[in-house]
């Protein structure tokens, strides 16, 4: 992940009509498919200025907020204070990610994991700090052509394919995901699908 390019755009981050309508799309199918509940501890991974996270921060008993850049999570922690959540805590990631002995009753990210060069060892990860029987839920896009981006700067995928997606679950400990298509963004150019993927924890 490209640290100085998301602190360098957290200050206007929120001011994205398209970012906003996308966020609350994804919001929507973390609430309708993942069984949040007000004891459990939650991380948005990735979790940019809150706008996926803040939104389910009052289903849960804890919300963390995990991110690499600091920019970004001040604006997190401003909005959370702002909003009178005292149950959001943050988290500050080095490239490593790690979690340290956090456990999680679920997990959430979302369009983080194109910005991640190894999204298997990232799983894995997810795998050694869930609960058995816990979710995670990932919002990413679907394969495209590189031209989603107008920068492409620290994105290593143009996207991912459902069986790309479907190996990163199954082959670290979860179930076979469910694959939706959370939201679809119309560029001048070409639209692009957000494909929303969940599953849990099974061994």
């Amino acid at each position: 992940m490209n640290k100085a390019r998301f602190d360098a755009a957290a200050k206007d981050w929120d001011k994205n009509h398209t970012r906003i309508t996308m966020a609350t799309k994804i919001t929507s199918q973390i609430i309708k498919n993942i069984p949040l509940q007000n004891e459990h501890t939650v991380m948005d991974f990735g979790c940019g200025t809150g706008l996926v996270g803040l939104n389910i921060a009052p289903l849960v008993g804890k919300l963390i907020g995990a991110d690499l850049s600091s920019e970004m999570l001040q604006s997190f922690e401003a909005k959370a204070k702002e909003q009178e959540l005292e149950n959001v805590h943050t988290m500050q990631l080095a490239e490593s990610a790690d979690f340290g002995e956090h456990k999680f009753d679920a997990i959430v990210s979302a369009m983080t994991m194109h910005h991640v060069k190894e999204p298997h060892d990232i799983f894995a990860k997810f795998a050694a700090c869930i609960k058995t029987g816990g979710f995670v839920g990932i919002a990413d896009l679907a394969k495209e052509d590189g031209s989603f981006h107008s920068d492409n700067t620290g994105v290593y995928h143009f996207g991912f394919s459902e069986n790309e997606f479907e190996e990163f679950f199954t082959k670290n400990g979860f179930e076979k995901p469910t694959i939706t298509v959370a939201h679809t963004i119309e560029k001048p150019h070409a639209n692009f699908d957000i494909l929303f993927c969940f599953a849990r924890k099974i061994k």
